[in-house]
């Protein structure tokens, strides 16, 4: 009977883990991806994410504070419309928005050299959205 139980609290803890709203990212992943931010974002949107990057000096709009997304969204980190967003595949509320679409522009502060033909690295991206979700607030 007892290990009957223990089997069925294990199937339990193992199925509501399942239903969390996102994994815990590797450390070494977040780095990567603190790194990629560094390269590419933090310019306009600010080393710590808040969106006062010195290039945003002169932009007609104010980066939005990345470290608020989550808070912004009833608590939960929206990683696939960040994804979408960042790689152009959202229409954008103001199509002159300075917003460079990653998809097309590739990572040129990561790949100066033009490595991987100036694409967005799977990887790499993955490793951002690990960053920028880890930095929430």
């Amino acid at each position: 009977m007892q290990l009957r139980l223990a089997a069925i609290a294990s199937l339990s803890c193992a199925l509501l883990s399942a239903c969390t709203e996102g994994s815990i990212a590797e450390p070494d992943n977040v780095r990567e991806g603190q790194r990629v931010y560094a390269k590419e974002c933090a310019a306009c949107h600010g080393a710590s994410g808040e969106g006062a990057g010195p290039a945003s000096l002169g932009l007609d709009v104010i980066p939005p504070d990345l470290t608020g997304l989550k808070q912004r969204n009833d608590g939960y980190f929206p990683r696939e419309f960040v994804r979408r967003f960042v790689m152009g595949r959202l229409e954008k509320d103001d199509p002159t928005s300075p917003m460079p679409d990653f998809s097309s522009v590739g990572l040129r502060h990561v790949y100066p050299d033009g490595g991987a033909d100036g694409e967005v690295l799977e990887t790499d991206f993955a490793n951002l959205l690990d960053y920028l979700e880890a930095i929430q607030e």
